[in-house]
């Protein structure tokens, strides 16, 4: 039995302010009821078994945002060949109307404006 058995001793220096300020607080929380070998063994248990749950949450946290990352890459590069094809539709549509030539030229000289124009030069005037 002794031979399974291992044991871990801490000495607390009560002139070191840092020591004896951690011996008082272990010995409080313990309190009355139970030892304080039993208490340090249960806070150390708690200590790992929380370390273990944020390490696998970091891990599942790591995971989702990968998995987002490459659904957002997914959705961009979509988004991106529609555009794409947004812009060659445009191209071709004026391809073909650059095959019928039609000529707008303004005229020399204008000796008077347009009706639609008269009420814009009143209000501006």
């Amino acid at each position: 039995m002794a031979g399974k058995q291992r044991s871990v001793f801490i000495r607390f220096n009560m002139a070191d302010e840092a020591d004896s300020s951690l011996y008082l607080k272990l010995a409080e929380a313990a309190g009355s009821s139970a030892s304080l070998t039993l208490y340090v063994k249960r806070v150390l248990e708690e200590h790992f078994r929380i370390k273990m749950e944020i390490t696998g949450r970091q891990e599942f946290h790591e995971q989702m945002l990968s998995a987002v990352r490459e659904e957002m890459q997914a959705q961009g590069m979509k988004l991106v060949g529609a555009l794409l094809a947004g812009i060659g539709a445009v191209s071709a549509s004026v391809k073909k109307g650059e095959a019928e030539p039609t000529i707008t030229e303004l005229p020399e000289v204008c000796e008077e404006l347009p009706e639609e124009l008269n009420g814009v030069l009143d209000f501006i005037s």
